[in-house]
C-alpha cells in the first residue's frame, strides 16, 4: 500500500483532522488517526470515543491504502515538512509506516489486543441516522460566537453543558442565557459543544444533516461529523428560561460596544477581593454608571439611544458580562432593565440574560 500526496494538501487535511482527535489517554483510539484511500479519495479520521470526524479530499492518486497511527506525532510530523510532496508506504508485516519527504521516517503503527494493525470503527456505518435537511454553516459559527459563551462548564447540571436545539437555540449556565431565534429542529435535542465546535473545520456552507432519536451526523463535500445527541432533554428547564427571554421590559438603551468594554476594563482594576465580582450598573438620564463596590471607580458612558430610561440601579458580575458583552456581534449594546433578576442583551434575533446579583448591603 503506497500513495505520494502534495505536502501543502496533506498539511491541511492533518491539522482539520487532528482537531477532532479528544486525546483521552485512557481511551487509546483517541490519541489516533486513521488514513484511508480509496478509490482516489482520501480519508482522515479521529475521534474524542463519541464523536468522530471524516476530512475526505478527493482525485487523490495511489493505491488502496489504509493505516492508522499516532495521531500527533503524525501531524507534527507533516506540520514540519517542506519538501514538495510526501510518500506513504506501509509495510503489513512489519507494522510499520515509512514516510518519505525532507528524510525518511518509520512510523510503528499501534496494535490491538490480539496484536494486528488498529482498525477504526465505522461511525457512518453504524449511525441509524436518516431524513437528510440543511443547514448553514454560517448559522453555526454565529452559535459559537455568541451562545457558546453561556455554556455550564462543571458538570452539577450535565444537561447545561450542551446546545439545546429546537425551535431556538439555547444554552445556559443557570447565571446567564443566551438564545438565537433560529429554528434548528423539529423535535429538540441537546446537542454537545464538542461536536458543534468540530463544524469550524467544515468548509462548505450548505451542512446536509441527518438524525435519528441518538445519532447526529454533519456533512459536507469535504467533511463529515458523527456523534450522539447528549441525554437529559427532559431536565433542560426550556419553559421557565423561554420565559425570562420572552420577558418584556420596557427601558432600554445603547451603549457603544468597545466603549462599554474598555470601561469595564478600567473598572476592573477596582473590583476588590471581598467584591465577589461586581460591579454596580446605574441606569441615569445621563448615561450608563458603572462603579466599583467600593465607589472607588466611576464611570458614565453616554447613551446612544434610549427609551423608557427609569433611575434604576442593580448588580451584576463584571467578567460575566464581559463575556457576553464581546459574544455580542453588533457594535452596538442594546441593554433591556427595570426587572430586579436581571438584565437582557439584544441583538437582532439573539438574546442575553444576565442573572443579577444580590446587594448584600
Amino acid at each position: 500500500m503506497k500513495f505520494t500526496i502534495q505536502t501543502e494538501l496533506m498539511k491541511d487535511v492533518v491539522a482539520r483532522a487532528i482537531k477532532g482527535a479528544g486525546n483521552n489517554k485512557l481511551i487509546p483510539i483517541t490519541s489516533m488517526m486513521c488514513i484511508e484511500l480509496k478509490d482516489g479519495e482520501l480519508t482522515v479520521i479521529t475521534t474524542d470515543a463519541t464523536n468522530y470526524l471524516y476530512i475526505k479530499e478527493q482525485h487523490v492518486a495511489g493505491d488502496d491504502f489504509y493505516v492508522v497511527v499516532d495521531a500527533n506525532q503524525f501531524a507534527k510530523l507533516v506540520s514540519k515538512m517542506t519538501c514538495e510532496s510526501i510518500t506513504m508506504t506501509v509495510d503489513e508485516k512489519l507494522y510499520t509506516m515509512k514516510v518519505k519527504g525532507n528524510g525518511n521516517y518509520t512510523i510503528e503503527l499501534p496494535l490491538d489486543e490480539d496484536g494486528a494493525p488498529v482498525k477504526f470503527p465505522d461511525a457512518i456505518a453504524k449511525t441509524d441516522a436518516t431524513n437528510p435537511f440543511g443547514i448553514n454553516r454560517s448559522t453555526i459559527i454565529a452559535i459559537l460566537e455568541t451562545i457558546k459563551p453561556a455554556l455550564a462548564v462543571t458538570m452539577e447540571n450535565p444537561q447545561y453543558t450542551a446546545y439545546y436545539m429546537g425551535e431556538k437555540v439555547v444554552a445556559t449556565d443557570s447565571y446567564k442565557i443566551a438564545s438565537l431565534a433560529i429554528p434548528m429542529f423539529d423535535t429538540p435535542k441537546l446537542v454537545s459543544s464538542e461536536f458543534l465546535d468540530l463544524v469550524a473545520v467544515m468548509r462548505a456552507e450548505k451542512i446536509m444533516v441527518n438524525m435519528s432519536d441518538t445519532d447526529i451526523l454533519f456533512e459536507t463535500p469535504d467533511c463529515t461529523i458523527v456523534g450522539k445527541f447528549v441525554d437529559g432533554i427532559d431536565d433542560f428547564a426550556i419553559e421557565p428560561i423561554t420565559n425570562l427571554i420572552e420577558q418584556e421590559l420596557d427601558s432600554h438603551c445603547g451603549v457603544p460596544k468597545n466603549d462599554l468594554l474598555q470601561m469595564l476594563d478600567r473598572l476592573s482594576l477596582f473590583v476588590g477581593t471581598y467584591d465577589k465580582n461586581a460591579v454596580d450598573l446605574t441606569f441615569t438620564n445621563q448615561g450608563l454608571q458603572v462603579s466599583s463596590k467600593a465607589s472607588s471607580g466611576i464611570e458614565i458612558l453616554p447613551y446612544v439611544n434610549s427609551e423608557n430610561q427609569v433611575d434604576f440601579t442593580c448588580a451584576v458580575d463584571i467578567q460575566m458580562l464581559v463575556n457576553e458583552v464581546k459574544a455580542i456581534q453588533n457594535d452596538l449594546i442594546e441593554i433591556y432593565y427595570g426587572d430586579d433578576s436581571s438584565i437582557k442583551l439584544v441583538d437582532g434575533n439573539i438574546t442575553i440574560v444576565i442573572a443579577l446579583m444580590e446587594d448584600e448591603e
